[in-house]
């Protein structure tokens, strides 16, 4: 459930039109459109919502209380039905701003979109008794609910061309049809399914796994308006990391936060209201009183202790491979984003390695997924012992690896790579016998993105498997 939120410059706190350099003409345009009409989707918390009255909620209300700072507008949330709804108004110009949305070809054609200001994974809920592994998305009869005419649904048919879409309303209708054995699993956004799964109370799901895709989320305006876009991708770009940093922990957090902050102001205010009461009368009651506030105290700080105790679970969960403990896709996006901007800043170097297990679903067909999930256990204790401590690795999905190389080049990488290789088909596994892997290395070059690094680490990895399997290529 960690979020990737977008990193920019300035400190967001007290700035203002003239803080984040508007022009003259932006400026004349806010002040004479002074309200901005803020389309949200209900059904998405908590990262886009709306409360029981209809007003913003969610991580995105945060979010978009800066933006209204920076501009000095006034920004009200019409009454939206579902995401339908929402496009529908969008082009009908209901809508002056929508909070989150991707980008498409076809959403152009009447918005303008800011620079990504968050990133969201997509993740696979399915019930305990069932084992999600990626071959699943493309096997026979294997249903995964999705919601109506969502961004990701086309990017899920171009990566798996024989997956099986069920279209639904919103996420609560896709969690009961998982629920109930209608479908194998739900696709959706990281987080916002693992929020709905508590809000639910359906005990039986979890998150089961996560996917190579992801929702890169921009704040759309109307495009018959330019300045209006003009002035949002100004105030995007202007986000202090750490308030952003504090968003996402605050809204990371909210389920914990909901269950305890009621009960313990409640016991505060009862103990309080009888200390006032009795002391003007009895000093008996006095003392029985200031015992009682006494006991409340420690059970405050019981429960003020077991909530930053859940809380660093939770942030330690939302980073974590479930099955193999090593980081989670999630946490490596971070990592290597943080690379490269370490890269550009000190101009030090780094190269990454993603490797993926040769034949492994043949492994789970002849001896079944839990042994399968062994291998895998076994596979990541092997990377981790033969790392440095300055090296990241994680579970990229499925049976493919990704490790991260602080200040090594492609050289010294390489020969990380062939040693890897070498370790691992020497290596007995427990039931299944000799496994192999394929490997592609890339090193960043100065200016390069991070999914243009990881994007020739993979053709590398590709060009590996292509070529016989149990080798290293350099991409």
């Amino acid at each position: 459930m960690t979020l990737l939120l977008h990193i920019t410059i300035t400190p967001a706190f007290s700035q203002s039109v003239n803080d984040i350099g508007l022009t003259s003409e932006e400026q004349e345009y806010l002040a004479q459109k002074k309200v901005l009409r803020v389309c949200v989707d209900p059904d998405r918390l908590p990262f886009d919502g709306v409360d029981e009255n209809g007003n913003h909620d969610g991580l995105s209300k945060d979010v978009f209380q800066i933006f209204a700072r920076m501009l000095n507008v006034k920004m009200v949330v019409p009454k939206v039905e579902d995401w339908n709804d929402l496009m529908v108004k969008a082009k009908n110009r209901d809508c002056d701003v929508v909070s989150q949305i991707n980008a498409s070809e076809e959403r152009k054609k009447f918005l303008d979109f800011t620079t990504p200001y968050f990133y969201l994974p997509l993740a696979v809920v399915t019930r305990y008794d069932r084992i999600f592994v990626e071959e699943s998305l493309q096997g026979a009869g294997t249903r995964f609910a999705v919601i109506k005419d969502d961004i990701a649904n086309d990017k899920l048919r171009k990566r798996y061309p024989k997956i099986n879409l069920v279209e639904v309303k919103n996420n609560i209708e896709a969690m009961k049809m998982v629920y109930d054995g209608e479908v194998f699993g739900y696709i959706g956004a990281q987080g916002a399914v693992a929020f709905a799964i508590q809000a639910l109370d359906l005990d039986k799901l979890a998150v089961t796994g996560s996917l190579p895709l992801r929702y890169e989320l921009s704040v759309a305006s109307r495009n018959d308006e330019p300045l209006l876009g003009t002035a949002l991708e100004k105030a995007v770009l202007a986000i202090d990391p750490k308030e952003a940093q504090s968003i996402r922990d605050k809204w990371i957090a909210i389920a914990i936060e909901k269950v305890t902050d009621y009960t313990l102001l409640w016991q505060t205010l009862m103990v309080l209201g009888t200390i006032l009461a009795v002391s003007l009368y009895w000093n008996r009651r006095l003392t029985r009183a200031n015992h009682e506030i006494r006991e409340t105290l420690k059970k405050l700080h019981t429960a003020r202790a077991q909530l930053e105790e859940q809380n660093l679970l939770l942030k330690e969960q939302a980073i974590t491979d479930p099955l193999t403990g090593l980081y989670n896709r999630l946490k490596l996006d971070e990592d290597i984003a943080h690379e490269v901007n370490r890269a550009q800043r000190s101009r030090s170097e780094f190269s990454i390695i993603l490797l993926d297990i040769d034949h492994f679903k043949c492994v789970n067909d002849t001896y079944g997924h839990l042994i399968g999930d062994q291998a895998l256990k076994e596979f990541s204790t092997l990377l981790k012992n033969n790392l440095r401590a300055s090296d990241i690795l994680g579970r990229w999905g499925g049976e493919e690896f990704l490790i991260i190389c602080p200040d090594s080049n492609l050289d010294g990488c390489q020969k990380l790579a062939e040693q890897l290789r070498a370790k691992i088909s020497a290596h007995p596994f427990p039931k299944v016998g000799t496994l192999t892997a394929s490997f592609g290395v890339a090193a960043h070059i100065p200016g390069e993105k991070a999914n243009t690094i990881i994007s020739r680490a993979d053709t590398a990895l590709y060009a590996a498997k292509h070529q016989g399997r149990n080798q290293v290529e350099l991409g």
